[in-house]
């Protein structure tokens, strides 16, 4: 009898052993490990690492260059006309989508292929985050031929910091069904629900410092670029109008203060609910094709809800 119960138990350890090797070679086989990594610090929080590129799930084909931008070639200052667009994930686009179906790459496309676009982004970037990728790449902003920087709610109050391994991991792990198990059954059992953009924007009221130092920065990039503001509403932003005016009236200031070209999407003719994804925050393809034909315009000087 105890001979039977330890075969039947060897038998169910095996079958056990045998479903978690053959499971982790499907997620490899099928590109599930096929995600970026990330660097960490005190400053910027986190930044997509430089140099790497892949394609998850075998289907979406991601870059990342020297400059942490998600370009397919190194950033090269001999490019011109060149536009460095600086945002959060409706920048960056993430896994969801392939690499020309991104924003950056569609802007390019709307600019007749002209024009150079170098996207830097990061899932969940405030304009914190973002001020200190400007702050510590001064050559890239200098050869800017224009300066286009997205703007959402509470971009100004914090840096958003990192959220953890299972959203924008910072090591390749020794298991992808280890990293699988952790991002879709335990992060949701403790109340941390999975977007497969990564980390969704920091809210809060804007801190006085930091619109400061953000009005000294467009000022500054003003004198001898063209700078272009983008306010992105989510979706419950675009179904209150009065609260998404009060969120964007600080960005609005500077934007009559400088005589800048400024952008509310919410007033686009060409924005609607239906270029949102399920979460109400990120576009969908058809929502990036529509940002990106309205940015197009902002740089040509033909946007409607200039301000």
């Amino acid at each position: 009898m105890v001979r039977r119960r330890l075969s039947i138990a060897t038998v169910i350890f095996c079958a056990a052993a045998m479903s978690l090797v053959l499971l982790e070679l499907g997620l490899r086989y099928v590109g599930y490990g096929s995600f970026p990594i990330y660097d960490r610090d005190d400053e910027i929080k986190y930044i997509p690492a430089a140099n790497q590129q892949g394609n998850f799930l075998n289907r979406n084909e991601w870059y990342f260059n020297d400059r942490h931008m998600g370009n397919k070639s190194n950033w090269d200052p001999k490019k011109h006309p060149d536009i460095l667009l600086i945002g959060n994930s409706i920048v960056l686009g993430g896994n969801p989508f392939h690499h020309d179906d991104k924003l950056g790459p569609l802007l390019e496309k709307d600019l007749d292929g002209r024009t150079t676009v170098w996207s830097a982004a990061a899932g969940g970037w405030s304009n914190v985050n973002e001020m200190v990728y400007l702050d510590r790449n001064p050559d890239v902003l200098k050869n800017a031929d224009a300066l286009i920087i997205e703007y959402m709610d509470g971009g100004l109050s914090a840096p958003n910091p990192w959220p953890g391994y299972y959203v924008f991991p910072d090591r390749r792990g020794w298991s992808l069904t280890n990293f699988a198990f952790g991002k879709y059954v335990v992060r949701p059992l403790v109340g941390h629900f999975v977007n497969e953009f990564g980390s969704l924007p920091v809210t809060g009221t804007t801190d006085p410092a930091q619109l400061e130092r953000f009005r000294t920065l467009v000022s500054n990039a003003a004198k001898d670029r063209k700078v272009v503001i983008f306010m992105y509403p989510m979706l419950k932003n675009l179904r209150n109008t009065a609260g998404w005016q009060a969120v964007i009236a600080p960005i609005q200031e500077i934007c009559r203060q400088q005589a800048l070209t400024c952008v509310d999407v919410a007033k686009e003719p060409t924005w609607s609910e239906t270029l949102y994804s399920t979460d109400g925050v990120h576009p969908t393809v058809a929502g990036n094709k529509a940002l990106a034909a309205i940015l197009a315009s902002a740089v040509n000087g033909q946007t409607t809800s200039r301000m």
